[in-house]
């Protein structure tokens, strides 16, 4: 309170909020504008545990070579990563038409 701010937890919010979702997309539209923030495609951190993507500064990077068994809060056995099992990607020609996907 000194500092000048004051948290009322009883008035959270989240952006899927359904009273949110319309002041969330007016600040996006808003950066988008201002050139802060752009629309792409690219690879994200996604957490399979919380089925939602994560930001890199929540994502502890370990350098590993191969196939590797790691411990994984949540999981009783430890998790193989390192190892391509399946990756699919769509693919388009040069005028943006859908190819189909590549398994």
């Amino acid at each position: 309170r000194k500092m000048g701010a004051s948290c009322d937890f009883t008035r959270d919010r989240f952006t899927m909020q359904p009273s949110m979702c319309k002041a969330v997309t007016e600040a996006f539209i808003r950066l988008r504008d201002q050139g802060l923030i752009y629309r792409s495609n690219r690879l994200v951190n996604w957490s399979c545990r919380l089925a939602s993507a994560i930001s890199d500064i929540e994502v502890e990077n370990k350098e590993i070579k191969g196939r590797t068994l790691v411990a994984v809060p949540g999981y009783d056995k430890p998790v193989q990563f390192g190892v391509l099992v399946d990756f699919a990607y769509e693919v388009e020609d040069e005028n943006g038409k859908n190819l189909g996907e590549i398994v």
